[in-house]
């Protein structure tokens, strides 16, 4: 009978262990979008918690810790962005895609205070690039919280399949002890024909009777006690048996969540390369605007160089032509002169005749100057006009 207790106290804890943990899932709701799937679920915790990057090998002044927001749900520690905590107060849902998820079923749960932080420490053989820390706002909370992970990281499949050996060697235990009372019942009752064939223990036999009757109801009710067990035992472990189940589906959804995040993630990445490609071609058509502007301000400086050039020597030419038409206006004062004196010196002939000669040798150069120079004149002035028009669609490039 010791035995059987010890059995029944053992399932009797797994029972509880089991109750404990919240395993209904009562609606799920799609609000659209990729993100959006929300679980109207019953929780074993949620709150915020402070996390390094997973790995993280040293603590110190330089070590970033980012704030989530966690939910323990069953055996799973599912963190989110600190925005998500809004939410779930507002609908009490918890999104289904989260940042990251820590299967906790045979995790190891302890304070880890080397970070100067009220932190706590997940470690796990299956844990290739280290140890999970985190840290609380004070001492209490990282106590609820490490109470809850280990409360959460019993239940396991191992468990589960415990509870059945234990149900078996329950049913075994009965069997046994049924065959026991029955031999027990026959003892008996071959002592009490025994008995009865003796005549002067009549009232023996009465009572041994009567003795039979109280340990055959006495067994009845073990019996009975028994089977009951047995039957609260098998549901029981059809229970955990079903929230197993759940918990695989749910395990199952969180992998092709956890898969279609990453899948966002890597296109989100692609995005971004194709988007810095992007600006470095913008970066290199903008140094070579920059260039071509270069170019241009110094072409502009070499033309306004020209322009202030072709200035100077329009203003040059002006004053040439100027003297020019001074020593023309002489010239023709001279010429004036000259026909005055030949008109005087009709007198004498010959001198007039020679006079002429030489007016006429004199008046030959004179219009052959005047010739030149007004050719030179026009040449000027030509230059002067393409150096206005090189102006005119300099300023209007420079517009």
């Amino acid at each position: 009978m010791s035995v059987n207790n010890d059995v029944d106290e053992s399932l009797k804890e797994k029972k509880n262990s089991i109750s404990s943990e919240e395993r209904s899932v009562k609606t799920a709701s799609v609000f659209g979008g990729d993100d959006a799937v929300d679980i109207d679920a019953n929780v074993q915790y949620a709150g915020m918690l402070k996390k390094p990057p997973f790995g993280t090998k040293s603590y110190g002044m330089l070590t970033r810790w980012t704030e989530r927001f966690c939910v323990v749900k069953e055996s799973f520690l599912l963190y989110y962005d600190k925005s998500e905590k809004k939410h779930y107060e507002n609908k009490k849902m918890f999104n289904i895609h989260p940042k990251g998820v820590i299967p906790l079923a045979n995790c190891s749960i302890e304070k880890w205070d080397d970070t100067g932080k009220p932190g706590f420490k997940i470690t796990h053989a299956s844990f290739k690039t280290g140890n999970l820390v985190m840290a609380a706002r004070n001492a209490d909370e990282r106590d609820n919280w490490i109470k809850i992970l280990q409360e959460c990281s019993k239940i396991t499949w191992n468990n589960a399949q415990l509870g059945a050996a234990q149900i078996k060697q329950l049913e075994e235990n009965t069997a046994r002890i049924n065959k026991e009372r029955t031999e027990y019942i026959e003892k008996l009752q071959a002592e009490a024909e025994a008995r009865k064939n003796e005549t002067g223990k009549k009232e023996e036999l009465e009572r041994i009777s009567k003795k039979l009757e109280e340990e055959k109801a006495a067994m009845q009710n073990i019996a009975n006690q028994f089977k009951e067990e047995k039957e609260m035992t098998a549901q029981e472990l059809l229970d955990a048996m079903e929230a197993m189940k759940k918990l695989d589906e749910e395990r199952t959804n969180l992998d092709s969540a956890s898969k279609e995040l990453e899948q966002n993630l890597k296109k989100v990445a692609e995005e971004k390369a194709k988007q810095e490609e992007v600006l470095k071609k913008q970066q290199e058509e903008k140094e070579k605007l920059a260039a071509t502007s270069n170019q241009l301000k110094s072409h502009l400086e070499s033309v306004e160089e020209a322009a202030k050039r072709l200035a100077a020597e329009k203003h040059l030419t002006e004053q040439q032509l100027q003297e020019k038409e001074k020593k023309a206006q002489v010239y023709e004062e001279e010429k004036k002169k000259l026909m005055r004196s030949a008109t005087e010196a009709k007198i004498n002939l010959e001198e007039i005749c020679a006079k002429r000669r030489e007016t006429e040798l004199e008046l030959d150069r004179t219009s052959s100057v005047l010739e030149l120079e007004t050719k030179e004149r026009k040449r000027l002035e030509k230059r002067l006009r393409l150096a206005e028009d090189s102006l005119k669609r300099l300023d209007v490039a420079l517009r």
